[in-house]
């Protein structure tokens, strides 16, 4: 061959160099638009667990925790306290003492000079914390906040400054801050004795197990509970891990932790020699495209190569940062590198995958029909036609009873049945529940007529895998597309009709809105709207703790109308109190039925954001609480955390006035707004209930694990109770319960069912006790 390579060869050569060029580029643009931050994290967290170590031991931690506050009872404590400390731990033999916490601001005069001289004697160095922060009146500049004058005739001082990345966690750290000319080391370089290049930040070593790092109570100093040997020659660092006292933080292998514990970790990294030298994001991409350049240049690489030579090259990289962190040498980022290597995979198996495109781009994969492609393609060779669509309705319930061979079969018989009116023309298979065809024009004059055929084919069972499965169906057309064909048929499931015109769905829906604004009224009056409830279990004491009342609205001619649909429209007409006031009027009814065979149940109705504004609509609300048998502290009515955010005052100001007449009051999905526990605390609330987006997955997220469990520590260290919805699952529901979350409210516990079934099944002892056996 002359030494020319084929030219299949060639051409494959081509594409792979094609894909080699692209993806380095994508992954360079990703490194210069800063994005990978999250997946390099995670990484980092993997190998710490893996490579996960001791402390040192080299200094202990002297913690300001819940015991300490409760045995002095008293906050800020008087800095005789921490006189007393110094006294202590000083007599003990310390070698040195470093607080992490602010005395920048005057206590009483003799508070203040007992503990400065508790400073001047001690016979262990004294290190006080400052920080550094923008100037007030000139933001351009910083200034340094210092302990108070007195403090600092004999101590050290070291900066407490940290800095969180983009994600708000603190990951790194950094030697010391500058401020005015002034270089202040860091108070973890000033307990490990280390320095660095002020400029410079290392990131902190997660895989020291903090657990492992020597600990006493605060109290346990004071009253002299220590033993000697356990204080002689050893640093000391004082701080705050007690919730109650806030300063905690993110870091991301270990969720919220006290921002001491990020000190007492940074020092360990210095102590131990892993503060290392970061080479970056390049080198590591530099030699994974170069390897891979090589091969593809060498242009003998077949796909299966290629793969195998990507994950080596990608395990490379794994085991050799692994091995550099283990032994304290070197750090970089793989992120970008693993980047090019998947962004490679992908683009070289597109375009292997488009030179060997052909004719099957035209049919569906299970069925062999011809698709919605080869629809689109005789349109665009034959003009406009009346198109039909056939939807199979509950498709999800046909997965349960079928498998893939049978669901062949099934697909192959209702093309069968649909070639009778297709005549001489094809049937597609646009989607799983969907097929089509298309309506010769001699046809249109009595459409009707055509899908009443069309509904006696279906009116038999259809075979699927050897099992008779009878299909409930509906049919949609429309001479513009196959999208709108496709709407009528949904349209015509929604309206429980048969068949609908595109137009006639187009028509019909203009006067949509207002027809069901007429239609509240009488819909209330003849009982279409009705009320559910979905229990809500206590997890604590592993029983029923009460229930959320739900509205429902079932249209005598539309059929079910999601509260999605009608809720904000009846709130966008300002009609929302009519229908809240009669779900509240309904829930406390039965509330009150239920105190027979189950006393103390509590009953939840919801409060649109509209009306939390609306003094008239709350008198009203808590009028009929009032008059009702039912005891007003069993009735709690939901807001949501983004109505509260609106108007604050206002909010506050409406929630006051509910819970001063004994209704409770619980925020709604809390975390899908923006606002904070220290805002939440201002609300006058007895409980709050996170989002079920972030419960859902809290099994397999870990960031949604530590938001939960975080938001219910501090929710219970703020008073208010924790009602965590969206359990589906027995894992989810054992980690709520282990996290200490009160109430938990699931389609795993129940999904809504109506008054009757609610009482039947949740309020008999019998059939409760079935359930928990269940």
């Amino acid at each position: 061959m002359n030494g020319k390579l084929p030219f299949i060869d060639l051409l494959t050569a081509h594409r792979l160099l094609v894909a080699w060029i692209l993806a380095l580029l994508s992954a360079v643009l990703l490194v210069m638009a800063g994005i990978g931050g999250d997946v390099e994290q995670r990484f980092q967290t993997f190998r710490a667990e893996i490579l996960e170590k001791p402390a040192s031991g080299d200094f202990l931690l002297v913690e300001i925790d819940a015991k300490s506050l409760q045995a002095l009872d008293r906050w800020p404590w008087p800095r005789s306290h921490y006189a007393q400390a110094i006294d202590k731990l000083s007599g003990l033999g310390a070698e040195q003492i470093i607080f992490d916490i602010d005395f920048s601001a005057h206590s009483t005069t003799e508070q203040d000079q007992e503990f400065a001289e508790a400073i001047a004697r001690s016979d262990a160095s004294v290190v006080l914390p400052t920080f550094r922060q923008k100037d007030a009146a000139d933001q351009s500049r910083y200034v340094e906040s210092l302990p108070i004058e007195e403090l600092r005739a004999h101590a050290f001082l070291a900066s407490v400054n940290v800095h969180p990345d983009n994600n708000g966690q603190l990951n790194t750290y950094s030697y010391g801050t500058v401020t005015d000319g002034t270089v202040r080391p860091s108070l973890a370089s000033m307990l490990a004795d280390s320095s660095g290049n002020i400029e410079k930040s290392f990131a902190i070593d997660q895989s020291i197990d903090p657990s492992t790092i020597p600990r006493l109570s605060f109290i346990d100093v004071l009253e002299g509970n220590v033993l000697p040997q356990s204080i002689e020659g050893k640093k000391i660092l004082v701080g705050a891990t007690a919730i109650e006292l806030g300063d905690r933080y993110p870091i991301s292998r270990f969720g919220v932790v006290p921002g001491v514990l990020i000190q007492a970790l940074a020092a360990e990294t210095m102590l131990q020699s892993t503060d290392m030298e970061n080479l970056g994001k390049w080198p590591p991409l530099i030699a994974a495209s170069a390897f891979l350049l090589i091969l593809v240049l060498s242009g003998r690489c077949s796909h299966t190569m290629l793969t195998g030579a990507v994950w080596i090259i990608g395990l490379a990289l794994f085991a050799s940062i692994l091995a550099f962190e283990k032994n304290g040498y070197l750090t970089y980022s793989n992120v970008p590198a693993l980047f090019f290597l998947l962004i490679f995979l992908v683009l070289e198996k597109f375009s292997r995958t488009r030179l060997a495109l052909n004719e099957s781009q035209f049919y569906n994969e299970t069925s062999k029909l011809p698709n919605e492609t080869a629809l689109q393609q005789w349109l665009r060779k034959n003009g406009g036609a009346n198109i039909a669509t056939l939807r199979i309705s509950e498709f999800r319930d046909l997965l349960v009873v079928t498998d893939v061979e049978s669901r062949i079969e099934l697909f192959g018989n209702i093309a069968e049945r649909l070639k009778f009116l297709a005549v001489d023309g094809c049937v597609y298979h646009l989607d799983s529940d969907i097929f089509s065809w298309i309506v010769k024009d001699e046809y249109r004059e009595d459409i009707a007529a055509h899908f009443d055929t069309a509904a006696t084919l279906f009116h038999s069972p259809v075979i699927a895998g050897g099992s008779k499965v009878r299909l409930d169906v509906s049919f949609g057309i429309s001479d513009e597309s196959i999208d709108k064909s496709k709407i009528a048929s949904e349209q015509a499931a929604y309206a429980g009709k048969r068949w609908m015109w595109h137009d006639a769905v187009k028509a019909s829906a203009v006067g949509e809105k207002q027809s069901l604004l007429v239609d509240l009224d009488q819909a209330l009056a003849n009982g279409d709207i009705n009320i559910v409830y979905q229990p809500k279990w206590d997890l604590k004491e592993d029983r029923l703790s009460g229930a959320e009342a739900l509205v429902r609205w079932n249209h005598a001619e539309r059929g079910r109308i999601s509260p999605d649909l009608f809720i904000p429209m009846l709130e966008k007409a300002r009609r929302i109190d009519d229908i809240t006031l009669f779900v509240l009027q309904s829930a406390l009814l039965d509330l009150a039925s239920w105190e027979d065979a189950r006393p103390g149940l509590s009953c939840s109705v919801n409060i649109s954001a509209q009306l939390l504004g609306d003094s008239m609509f709350v008198e009203k609300a808590i009028a009929l609480v009032e008059g009702s048998k039912a005891p007003n502290q069993q009735v709690t009515f939901e807001v949501t955390e983004t109505a509260t955010l609106a108007d604050p005052d206002l909010s506050i100001m409406a929630l006051q006035r509910i819970r001063d007449a004994g209704i409770m009051v619980s925020i709604d999905d809390y975390g899908t707004g923006q606002s904070t526990m220290s805002y939440l605390q201002r609300l006058p609330a007895d409980e709050i209930k996170i989002d079920q987006s972030f419960v859902k997955t809290i099994v397999t997220e870990k960031s949604n694990q530590v938001i939960v469990k975080s938001a219910i520590e501090m929710a219970h260290a703020l008073g208010f109770k924790v009602v965590a919805e969206g359990i589906e699952d027995e894992n989810c529901l054992n980690l709520l319960t282990r996290m200490k979350c009160d109430i938990g409210q699931g389609w795993h516990i129940s999904k809504p069912v109506t008054a009757e079934i609610f009482r039947a099944a949740w309020l008999e002892t019998t059939a409760l006790q079935e359930r928990k056996s269940a």
